[in-house]
């Protein structure tokens, strides 16, 4: 217990630096925190592959998160704004920005994505129908599928889009 508590000690002192859990948690915290500024995507895996665009992706097992999704986006006067928060091999994740009024005209993605309010309140149209979605709702499409996505009041969404190619 002595060892573990001098470790401890000299940990948050900053004076073990080969070993010390806790710094190394907390520069890549930092590190994360400063890429996500920047609208990347960091985690401390290795990276050893690359996706079509040429952005790394990890092919070992590690988590990648993101604290709070909306705070990374802002509303802005009569726009919509996205921002890609996230970038692995078979998922790619975008967050949305939308004023009151504002909408995505119809369009088609080629994989299937799913569609969920952070913030606000979405009309989302396919196959014929509409469904309104607020705070916390998912919609589902599948690839090729025609939609509208139209913002009822000011909104936050996340857009997953799933790419099984390979």
């Amino acid at each position: 217990m002595a060892d573990e508590n001098e470790q401890q000690t000299a940990c948050k002192a900053g004076r073990d630096k080969q070993h010390c859990k806790c710094k190394q948690r907390r520069e890549a915290a930092a590190a994360a925190e400063a890429a996500a500024a920047n609208g990347e995507h960091h985690c401390a895996c290795k990276h050893d592959a690359h996706d079509a665009e040429g952005h790394a992706v990890s092919t070992e097992p590690h988590l990648g998160f993101i604290e709070d999704l909306a705070s990374l986006i802002d509303i802005q006067e009569e726009a919509t704004v996205s921002r890609t928060v996230l970038r692995e091999d078979g998922l790619r994740a975008v967050l949305f920005g939308f004023d009151k009024d504002q909408a995505l005209s119809e369009h088609t993605a080629t994989m299937p994505v799913t569609i969920q309010v952070l913030e606000g309140k979405l009309r989302v149209g396919g196959e014929g129908r509409e469904v309104e979605l607020t705070a916390g709702g998912i919609v589902y499409l599948s690839a090729r599928l025609p939609h509208t996505v139209y913002a009822v009041e000011p909104s936050k969404m996340l857009l997953q889009m799933f790419d099984n190619r390979g």
